[in-house]
């Protein structure tokens, strides 16, 4: 670089050069961090960390300020994800095809910075260079500033731009004079070779994937399952309900569907009571002891005769007993 500039005679070019070592951001380029460079993220979480817990915190007052910290994190994401997938940002460039895929594509704070790139390639002089085949090499500079070029390969074969800016390679995002590329050839999306997953709004598709077939956790499970039929069902409502026609199509469908579900559901629970028919389990015994019936009460029997009737005290021709004497009324 410093001799495509001719800044070899320049002294602060040459006392900058001599500290090389030191240049963090030369050895930096080129290479991919998942936008994580220096330590700002964790002192983010350290100054939050702080807010929540104290030195003199217990451990349970410390466990409870954790999951509070993490809850706290989890409602971000819950917030960020809906504004990507429910929500539709306005479009403000010129290049309207582009910045409508990337908006449809990327979650709405990567959202942000691909803008950024479409708006600075909306100002961008481009010009064939060279066509070798297949490939081609364009010419990119900024409007007012024709002295500093970038050369763009694109090869139409594969599909796939490299800019000499490594921007892509750094951020993993297409840079600004990939779009302006882009914009010279006509082409209306991004190529899939310039798409990152983990910044697109389905990053999570292949987690929820995963989950969905292991049967480890049932809840888990099911909440996974109803992640993505919901957001299958919201892509739904909103198609068909632009059209009467579509709209009609749609509501027999999901219904002919919610029947079939149904009766598949009274098919297999017949079925399972015919194979194996579950009964009534059988009542233990109580403790103590059982209850006699009040109708088929014993009558209790004299201990002197055995006869029913009266009892040993009350029988008066028992031997030995003195009969007790009459006693007039009058008297």
């Amino acid at each position: 670089m410093v001799a495509r500039f001719n800044l070899s005679s320049n002294s602060w070019v040459d006392q900058t050069y001599e500290l090389r070592k030191l240049w963090a951001l030369a050895y930096l380029r080129g290479q991919f961090f998942g936008r994580i460079r220096t330590t700002s993220q964790c002192e983010g979480i350290n100054s939050l960390l702080k807010a929540y817990v104290r030195k003199r915190d217990t451990l349970l007052e410390f466990i409870n300020n954790m999951e509070t910290i993490v809850s706290h994190y989890k409602n971000n994401e819950r917030v960020a994800e809906f504004n990507s997938k429910y929500t539709n940002p306005v479009l403000v460039t010129s290049l309207l095809t582009l910045e409508d895929f990337s908006a449809k594509t990327f979650t709405r704070n990567m959202f942000q910075e691909v803008r950024k790139e479409i708006e600075g390639a909306c100002a961008m002089n481009t010009e064939l260079v060279i066509q070798d085949g297949g490939k081609l090499y364009f010419k990119c500079n900024s409007f007012g500033v024709p002295d500093i070029d970038h050369v763009v390969e694109f090869d139409r074969v594969r599909g796939m731009l490299c800019c000499e800016c490594l921007w892509f390679e750094n951020r993993e995002i297409p840079c600004m004079h990939i779009f302006a590329c882009l914009k010279h050839q006509h082409i209306k999306v991004i190529p899939e070779s310039l798409v990152c997953k983990r910044w697109t709004k389905n990053a999570k598709s292949d987690f929820m994937k995963s989950n969905v077939n292991d049967p480890s956790d049932s809840d888990k499970v099911l909440k996974c399952r109803f992640g993505v039929l919901g957001a299958k069902c919201s892509r739904l409502m909103d198609l068909a309900c632009k059209n009467s026609s579509d709209f009609f199509k749609a509501m027999n469908s999901v219904v002919n569907t919610i029947t079939k579900f149904q009766k598949r559901g009274e098919n297999s629970r017949n079925t399972n009571l015919d194979d194996d028919y579950v009964v009534d389990p059988l009542v233990g015994k109580n403790m103590g002891a059982h209850k006699k019936n009040s109708k088929f009460k014993q009558q209790r029997k004299c201990s002197n005769c055995g006869v029913t009737g009266h009892y040993n005290k009350s029988y008066s021709n028992a031997p030995g007993r003195i009969p007790k004497e009459l006693v007039d009324d009058d008297t």
